[in-house]
């Protein structure tokens, strides 16, 4: 049975790269899925997916902060 958490961080994680304000919801609906994966003793799968939303979410927040850092520096 698949996580639905893990999909959820998928999505939100896509959603995040061009709308960063999704991704400390990515991360963090990335991070609890991961951890009812683990936790479940191989009847939950979706690390995959929960691992590409959680990369996501990190890769789109420091894009935003460094967005901003930028923006706050340059002005």
């Amino acid at each position: 049975m698949r996580d639905r958490a893990a999909t959820r961080a998928l999505v939100l994680g896509l959603l995040a790269l061009p709308f960063g304000v999704f991704a400390p919801f990515a991360i963090f609906s990335g991070l609890r899925s991961l951890r009812r994966i683990r936790a479940s003793g191989g009847e939950l799968r979706g690390a995959t997916r929960a691992m590409a939303g959680l990369t996501a979410g990190v890769i789109a927040l420091a894009t935003l902060v460094v967005g901003i850092a930028y923006w706050w520096l340059a002005s």
